[in-house]
């Protein structure tokens, strides 16, 4: 039982944080763009000239804040925000850091290298030393994070760690799977899994 509890107690704390996340930023690529062709009122460029240079602007330290339904804030910043060349549906985020803060109390951080925004595919694909971490000293590690709009398939890929205090669960993969957008989540760690569970003294 002790070793259930654990593998839920740490699983549950990251799709929470990863809800709100992904949400801001799928909001936040609209927002981006929208913002770079409307920030000039007389714009003296062709139309085939203003899709050009949309598709290779680049924002320099982007900063969105928002909030949830139960009031908890969400702040987004990236050193730099770049609509992929070629692919205006595509935008990459580099060094994305989410914080949620509720009550003015820092509640959760999910940092990355880099976060991509699929807005045709509907997904979001966070790529390099993806981080999850909560108030209660818990911590999520993966190489890649991969997930859609709705979160009924979420994939944590590339050496999964979870880490609660002095227990760990790790794997390759942890994919967190639902039929729908309110039907209940099933956790599926797959490929070299191995807990480490120490007993509090």
């Amino acid at each position: 039982m002790a070793g259930r509890k654990l593998t839920y107690s740490q699983t549950i704390f990251a799709v929470k944080i990863i809800l709100p996340a992904v949400a801001i930023l799928l909001i936040i690529g609209v927002f981006a763009l929208s913002r770079g062709q409307t920030d000039q009122t007389n714009l003296p460029f062709s139309v085939r000239e203003i899709s050009e240079r949309l598709r290779e602007q680049a924002v320099a330290n982007p900063l969105y804040i928002g909030s949830t339904q139960n009031g908890t804030e969400i702040r987004v910043s990236a050193e730099r925000l770049v609509p992929a060349k070629g692919d205006q549906e595509v935008t990459t985020f580099t060094t994305v850091r989410a914080e949620f803060i509720y009550d003015q109390i820092s509640i959760g951080i999910i940092t990355a290298n880099q976060a991509r925004l699929d807005t045709a595919a509907e997904t979001v694909e966070f790529i390099g030393d993806v981080v999850l971490t909560d108030d209660e000293t818990r911590q999520v590690n993966a190489g890649k994070l991969l997930t859609n709009r709705d979160m009924t398939n979420s994939v944590f890929d590339g050496s999964v760690q979870l880490m609660d205090r002095n227990n760990s669960i790790s794997s390759e993969k942890l994919e967190i799977l639902r039929q729908t957008s309110s039907s209940p989540r099933r956790f599926v760690f797959t490929d070299n899994v191995k807990l480490i569970y120490n007993p509090e003294q």
